[in-house]
């Protein structure tokens, strides 16, 4: 119980208005709102690559492909994240959540938006190193690396509250 405590609080300093899912009413929301959370910190994480693209775009650095590659992939993982149904098919009309399953989705929650700050913080570092393009290349695989771990815990979220 310690652990999932501790996400909770997590979560709950970090998305105003969250509730833990505690009261069945508020669940369609309380997904919502991590959600939105996740969409917002990608948004930012886009637009600081988009900066860095065009400042590698003026030193013809060699990783503006990889780049705008991200900046899309950030694009589709942003909507896939944002406009999801609500709820999911089914998921929140249960009378009752098992306590496990909800255990669960909290961990993949906090996960998703540790996942999500770690982008943005890599993308912030990208503008810096685009004099580097060896620093840079590695920046590149790191995002890459970590928008794919964002993706499957997306995924698997997605599979607990399908009742999958």
């Amino acid at each position: 119980m310690g652990k999932e405590t501790k996400l909770l609080e997590k979560l709950e300093l970090v998305i105003p208005g969250f509730h833990g899912y505690k009261k069945k009413e508020l669940l369609r929301e309380d997904d919502r709102l991590v959600r939105a959370k996740v969409a917002d910190v990608l948004v930012q994480a886009r637009k600081e690559i988009e900066r860095a693209l065009q400042r590698c775009a003026m030193v013809s650095c060699p990783q503006l492909v990889a780049m705008d590659s991200l900046r899309k992939k950030l694009l589709t993982l942003e909507g896939r994240v944002r406009h999801a149904e609500a709820g999911y098919a089914g998921y929140f009309d249960r009378i009752s959540v098992r306590e496990e399953e909800l255990e669960n989705l909290i961990e993949y929650d906090a996960r998703m938006i540790e996942l999500a700050e770690e982008i943005l913080g890599r993308a912030k570092s990208l503008g810096g190193e685009v004099v580097n393009p060896q620093a840079l290349g590695l920046s590149v695989l790191e995002l890459e690396e970590r928008l794919r771990a964002l993706e499957e815990t997306l995924d698997k979220r997605m599979s607990i509250v399908a009742g999958e």
